[in-house]
């Protein structure tokens, strides 16, 4: 990472804000594929002469350097600590005469929030999770069984809960774009018993079918669910998206949609029953009988509680 060449572009970018590096670009144990965007969070001051100059930049902004993307997010300081979404463990700080003059690091106070708070977060999850979970067995065991909807959730909720083990035996957020890799990373150092609850939860997933043909379909059924939006907003994603296909990385593939689908479609039940048998298509959902997702569910069940 060339910390030089990202000094440069934010000061003729953005001159005399602060700004920090997170994502896999600040993370010495994550290797950044070809594709990965450097992410970058950008703070301004109401009272600067010049904000007013800056007002059309503000939110997220898209800035393609030769074959690097940067998505640059401007926010106020006030927009930035009260934001509950903005997490990190890690991050390489950029910053302006303003930052180093000021009593309070806003940066540095957020992460050090954010690692006190990290395994509360995590046990909420895991407990979330759990309701869900019992929620499910309680739909699969009325006479009346909505299928589809409850194949996705298994989905949705199988991949939440190989996030939270990621999270919690390496003590830092999951990263999408690489989880395969952190995922090999938490088998290779921790039990059996983990590591064949992993390969479980990949295989509820469906990873196992990851190959060209399946990449390609969830791919296409993706672009159709987003035609409606604006492109630039997901060009990030679908560069990743071949990217990997290009590389043969079907499962990291797998994997991204995924995420993808599930930060899209989370504590949004109407959006899911809306587009169900979109998102099944999107996600390659195969069709179980009752008996088979209800020994999924009592295998999540067991998986959770165990993490607490």
């Amino acid at each position: 990472m060339d910390k030089e060449h990202i000094s440069y572009l934010l000061g003729s970018k953005f001159p005399g804000l602060d700004s920090i590096l997170i994502g896999c670009h600040a993370d010495n144990g994550i290797v950044p594929h070809e594709c990965c965007e450097y992410d970058i969070i950008t703070l301004h001051d109401n009272n600067m002469p010049f904000i007013r100059d800056l007002t059309p930049k503000k939110g997220i902004n898209l800035v393609r350097n030769n074959d690097n993307s940067y998505e640059i997010l401007i926010l106020s300081v006030q927009e930035f600590i009260e934001n509950s979404n903005i997490n990190y463990t890690k991050f390489i700080q950029f910053p302006s005469q303003v930052l180093k003059s000021n009593i309070v690091n806003y940066f540095i106070d957020k992460c050090n929030r954010y690692h006190k708070s990290f395994n509360f977060s995590l046990k909420t999850n895991i407990i979330r999770n759990i309701c869900e979970i019992t929620n499910l067995h309680s739909l699969l065991s009325s006479e009346i069984v909505d299928q589809k909807f409850i194949a996705f959730q298994l989905k949705m909720i199988s991949l939440k809960t190989l996030k939270i083990i990621v999270q919690y035996y390496l003590n830092s957020e999951d990263r999408p774009s690489h989880l395969k890799f952190q995922i090999n990373l938490v088998k290779q150092n921790e039990n059996l018993k983990t590591r064949e609850h992993i390969d479980l939860l990949l295989e509820y997933i469906g990873t196992d079918r990851a190959n060209i043909s399946t990449l390609a379909r969830s791919e296409k059924s993706l672009r159709f669910l987003i035609r409606g939006e604006v492109m630039s907003k997901n060009s990030i994603l679908l560069d990743k998206l071949d990217f990997f296909k290009k590389k043969s990385m079907y499962v990291d593939g797998v994997l991204l949609i995924s995420n993808f689908i599930l930060d899209r479609t989370f504590e949004n039940n109407q959006f899911i029953k809306k587009y169900n048998k979109l998102l099944n298509l999107v996600t390659d959902i195969q069709t179980k009988e009752k008996i088979t997702m209800l020994k999924e569910v009592n295998l999540l069940l067991e998986i959770n509680k165990n993490l607490i």
